[in-house]
């Protein structure tokens, strides 16, 4: 199982990796919405456990965001509030089920089996000429698969996820390198790499550039 914690409280975070990597589920970490979303767009998360209190933002909007931009991955809401009007909250926003701190790690597992059981079957996206498997990280042109790297993987995914929006240059370069931020060219290597594969042997381009802002994934040119 492949978890995201969503978690500012450090100590916590820490008790809750250890406890889960002692039992074979692998968990990756963001303190902060911001580092969130450069993840639950790159990866197809079995889980992910999300704080509400957050230094950046409200966790309520941040699940409303991710379920309608096709996030599949199911979410447990962890946090101090306990009134029945804010669990309602919650589950009128798209989570998937509800901890109070504190609580006993057996019941994180355990909620964290049933809602990675009933995920989903991933669902194939149709973008115009392209379909997309998420789970199998795969995407086929006009029935064609497109062979991609890991980087160009994770740019087209999280562009398709995003479409028609535009992507921040600024969004992307902090997914792919969080820790290392690359020279300016790295990135702008990999996209012509990606319209090579992508568009180059095809009538219609779909991946566009924005100019001073970012990339985006669209049938018709952004604007």
């Amino acid at each position: 199982m492949l978890v995201l914690l969503v978690e500012d409280n450090q100590l916590l975070a820490k008790n809750i990796i250890q406890y889960l990597e002692l039992i074979d589920i692998e968990c990756d970490y963001a303190g902060s919405l911001a580092l969130a979303e450069e993840q639950v767009y790159g990866r197809p998360y079995d889980a992910i456990i999300l704080d509400l209190n957050l230094p950046d933002g409200d966790g309520l909007h941040a699940c409303k965001r991710w379920k309608e931009q096709r996030v599949l991955s199911p979410v447990i809401m962890l946090t101090a509030r306990s009134g029945l009007q804010d669990k309602l909250l919650g589950f009128e926003v798209g989570a998937d089920d509800y901890l109070i701190k504190p609580f006993a790690m057996p019941e994180l597992v355990a909620r964290l089996r049933v809602v990675a059981e009933r995920r989903p079957a991933p669902k194939v996206l149709r973008l115009g000429e392209l379909e997309f498997d998420f789970a199998g990280h795969t995407v086929h042109r006009l029935g064609k698969e497109l062979v991609l790297s890991r980087t160009g993987w994770q740019i087209l995914s999280l562009l398709a996820r995003r479409s028609p929006e535009i992507v921040e240059r600024e969004e992307i370069e902090r997914m792919l390198w969080p820790d290392s931020p690359p020279d300016s060219d790295s990135l702008r290597s990999h996209m012509h790499l990606l319209r090579k594969i992508v568009d180059k042997p095809f009538e219609q381009q779909y991946l566009h550039t924005v100019r001073g802002v970012g990339l985006c994934l669209k049938v018709e040119q952004c604007l």
